[in-house]
């Protein structure tokens, strides 16, 4: 393969694009919330036009994933010299010194698209990537902290397109659905330390408090967690969401050979399950057409990352149909 586009491959394995996917389909779900709304008249992103605040809200969430990953790699490059080296920079494909342009330009260019949703979406923006240094530098050392830090991170990368967001509950279901993945991958990764009893209530009571904080806006406000018009049968649509996630990580666990192929499964599909879980919550509010179009984009980015996992051989085989 030639040098550039074994570049780009490993690019793309450094910004962790299957990762980046997910987070689109999250910021786009509280954008159609917003825009189908008239509650949300007041807000910045309402009053714009529909294809600037897809295209702004989508680069912004590429940029935010991309800087994470990129900061992540960059901070453990010593250690992956050692335990990963096949990874994009100690395996050389990706000089350190690139990598900190990368997620120096990553970042810029996320602000940058946040600020035309408004000045909030910038607030919001920063205030994720401080979440992320935190992660990165604090977090991941301490499982506890870091577990519900990831959790975090996935919330407040979503209140991006609208901070004033009052139906809470698909940023509380990204949140315990981020740090349920992380659990697991923390545990099939066998690494280290080993979360303790103290760390377990821990990272519960962290996961309380914040789902606390989540649903304590709308219950002020008006009384109930669903929106005015929303029934609670209609529900059944995210929770069959997460019905399906289980059943297909139990089917996907039972053919890894290993841990860490069973981590980066989890990985993979839990980031892909946001767009159905975001299908899932647009039924339920009766946008069907945004519901259809973004289980499209679920299905077309599916084979996306399938093409690119692929390419960037991470099955170590040569490209087939599967995913």
């Amino acid at each position: 393969m030639a040098l550039p586009g074994r570049q780009v491959i490993e690019a793309l394995k450094l910004t962790r694009f299957s990762v980046a996917i997910g987070a689109i389909a999250d910021i786009w779900l509280v954008l159609l919330i917003t825009k189908h709304d008239t509650a949300y008249v007041g807000t910045s992103v309402y009053l714009l036009p529909w294809w600037s605040t897809l295209l702004a809200s989508a680069v912004v969430a590429v940029g935010i994933c991309a800087f994470a990953a990129s900061l992540n790699d960059t901070i453990d490059a010593r250690h992956d010299a050692t335990f990963h080296p096949s990874r994009p920079i100690p395996s050389g494909w990706i000089p350190i010194a690139q990598a900190v342009v990368l997620l120096v330009c990553s970042l810029l260019i996320a602000l940058l698209a946040a600020s035309f949703l408004g000045a909030w979406p910038v607030r919001i923006g920063l205030l994720t990537a401080a979440a992320i240094l935190f992660y990165n530098v604090v977090g991941k050392h301490v499982p506890a902290i870091g577990i519900v830090s990831v959790g975090l991170i996935y919330a407040s990368s979503m209140l991006i397109a609208n901070v004033e967001l009052t139906f809470t509950l698909p940023v509380w279901l990204i949140m315990t659905h981020a740090m349920v993945c992380a659990m697991a991958m923390y545990r099939l990764e066998d690494k280290r330390p080993r979360i303790s009893a103290r760390g377990w209530v821990g990272i519960f009571l962290g996961w309380l408090f914040w789902s606390l904080v989540l649903f304590s806006g709308p219950l002020a406000q008006s009384g109930s967690l669903l929106p005015d018009g929303m029934h609670v049968s209609q529900l059944l649509w995210p929770l069959a969401a997460v019905a399906g996630f289980a059943l297909t990580i139990r089917w996907k666990l039972t053919r890894a050979k290993t841990g860490a192929l069973a981590a980066e499964k989890i990985r993979r599909y839990g980031a892909l399950w946001e767009c159905v879980y975001a299908s899932a919550w647009l039924m339920a509010l009766e946008l069907y057409w945004p519901a259809f179009w973004m289980f499209l984009f679920a299905l077309v980015s599916a084979v996306v990352v399938m093409v690119v996992k692929e390419a960037t051989g991470s099955t170590g085989k040569p490209i087939s149909w599967r995913v």
